[in-house]
């Protein structure tokens, strides 16, 4: 791979920020780059040329997906914003005065959201065994709201409401694991929400946010946040993705996909309410690989993403819809393809569940308020295989129903 002898180098330094200049090398090399970076008078841990990531011992080519189609999703925070200046300003300041003392916020308050807090209502329905309020990012929570508040501070440079995001900020990055992962609540609620949880996106609404951060995308292309705080949470995001690589479930040593949550310890699959056991879940795997894909290649997030995506290429099944509200709930259509939710861990064998905490293969078998009150299996991946396919970076086994 050769380069314009005039080539713009990224660095990111020690601190964590990244440092852009311009330099003389034709061919990159981690001896030039550290040249280079001495040169700039900064210590370098990553160097980034064009298309490609220098490190001390390798170079890996930058991500070649763009997975925006399938992570925006996570970035939208349209239930709060009017587009009318005045009136979003006036929801913000409500919303700040929702938040939590940790800096958390609650799921599901856009009823609550409507005026401001009268100091006595309880700021959250759940609390831990000391009656701490919890925040969480279930639902789209304190994630959502950063993103709608910081856009808002964009407008209106509102010192308290820029006050609340790095408040929240703090909160995303105190209820980190030691491991990397991030729970659904924080502090411990005492039961499965402590669980390292990608179910509802959870996580990867996390470590998108902190990505859009670090790179300052909008709405957090402002002075909101400064490079302290881009920093701290540029090693938050490494040590998620560091764990997101660990919880990957492997069977008969390949990387397989992941489960809705995971033992923040030892990364093993674990079980939630009665009717969600330990399983490989396809609905969340699509999230954690289209995240992948949108990382720098190293060696270990390549292979991730390409095994999550080999295993949703071979347990795939062509010419089948299913449809939610039954009463035949898996139908015939030569343009549709799915998957079941859940999977056993230990192999790929499909199962239902019910509240009594058993496994089924047969949804009928299943009660009814469960068969309905559920989605079982589902169409995600089609749209994640779409985009590794085409873009080159993914090789199909055969090609999708159109």
């Amino acid at each position: 791979m050769r380069f314009n002898v005039k080539e713009s180098v990224k660095w990111i330094a020690l601190s964590g920020m990244a440092i852009t200049v311009t330099t003389g090398l034709i061919n990159p090399s981690w001896a030039a780059a550290e040249q280079d970076a001495a040169d700039a008078g900064v210590n370098v841990i990553q160097a980034v040329y064009g298309d490609t990531a220098i490190y001390k011992n390798s170079v890996v080519p930058m991500a070649s997906v763009s997975a925006s189609s399938l992570l925006d999703k996570y970035r939208d925070f349209s239930k709060f914003s009017t587009g009318d200046v005045s009136k979003d300003t006036k929801l913000a300041l409500n919303i700040v005065s929702w938040q939590l003392p940790h800096g958390g916020f609650f799921k599901a308050m856009e009823n609550n959201y409507k005026s401001k807090w009268d100091g006595k209502t309880a700021r959250s329905t759940w609390k831990s065994k000391d009656g701490v309020e919890l925040g969480t990012f279930d639902n789209e929570a304190t994630t959502t709201e950063i993103r709608f508040l910081a856009d808002v501070y964009k407008k209106t440079k509102n010192k308290d409401i820029k006050n609340s995001v790095q408040k929240a900020v703090d909160f995303v990055l105190t209820s980190q694991y030691s491991s990397g992962g991030w729970p659904q609540v924080y502090p411990k609620r005492g039961n499965y929400s402590d669980a390292v949880t990608y179910n509802d996106d959870a996580m990867v609404r996390v470590m998108v946010l902190a990505d859009d951060i670090v790179n300052k995308k909008q709405p957090f292309d402002s002075d909101i946040l400064d490079d302290s705080y881009r920093s701290k949470l540029q090693q938050a995001l490494n040590k998620g993705i560091q764990y997101t690589i660990k919880s990957q479930i492997v069977n008969n040593g390949t990387p397989t996909i992941w489960g809705a949550q995971h033992d923040p310890s030892s990364y093993a699959s674990v079980a939630a309410r009665a009717f969600e056991l330990p399983s490989k879940t396809t609905t969340e795997s699509v999230g954690i690989t289209a995240f992948l894909m949108s990382q720098p290649q190293t060696a270990e997030v390549k292979k991730a993403a390409q095994s999550a995506l080999k295993w949703f290429d071979s347990n795939r099944i062509d010419g089948i819809k299913y449809n939610r509200q039954g009463p035949e709930f898996f139908q015939k259509d030569a343009s549709s393809v799915m998957w079941y939710r859940f999977y056993n861990v230990e192999d790929n064998k499909y199962f239902f569940s019910d509240r009594d905490g058993k496994k089924y293969t047969d949804i009928m078998k299943i009660s009814e308020e469960r068969r309905l009150g559920y989605a079982w299996a589902g169409s995600q991946a089609k749209s994640l295989l779409n985009a590794a396919s085409e873009s080159g970076y993914y090789k199909l086994s055969k090609p999708l129903p159109k």
